[in-house]
């Protein structure tokens, strides 16, 4: 029995990977990124440096994972840590998962492939300000901020 929990809720940055051990068992990961926002002194939003996380799945929870897609929030309680190697210099952590939910704090829960944006969208981002969702479409990736007119 593991004393060691962590929650972690984030963004997925890319499509969940399957494969299989040379064992036959069957595994899912995929890399998610928290990022936490703050209020600084001037009550301006400042975004915290992101925290990158790789998520291991095995068996029935690895065959459950694989539909979710690169965007999704997730919420994943995981409770081991393991060796990894990241090649950039942000921190990172491979943590391996017991259990993995679709987070519904900012948006509807959705899982798999989403519908295609429409031309008109309005992006509308954590402070208020509104833009055109086809004049930054590197903004749009973040589907709790889309609205439609």
């Amino acid at each position: 029995m593991s004393l060691f929990t962590v929650v972690i809720e984030g963004r997925l940055t890319a499509s969940p990977v399957s494969g299989h051990t040379r064992d036959g068992r069957e595994y899912v990961q995929f890399p998610i990124v928290h990022r936490d926002r703050y209020r600084d002194a001037t009550g301006k939003w400042q975004d915290a440096k992101a925290m990158f996380f790789e998520v291991m799945c095995w068996g029935d929870l690895a065959s459950r994972v694989r539909n979710l897609v690169r965007g999704d929030q997730v919420v994943v309680e995981a409770g081991q840590l393991l060796p990894y190697i990241n090649d950039s210099e942000l921190p990172a952590l491979k943590v391996q998962a017991r259990n993995v939910s679709v987070s519904m704090r900012f948006t509807d829960a959705h899982a798999g492939t989403q519908t295609k944006q429409r031309r008109g969208d309005i992006v509308v981002t954590g402070d208020g300000e509104r833009y055109a969702a086809d004049a930054y479409p590197e903004v749009v990736a973040d589907r709790e901020l889309v609205h439609h007119r």
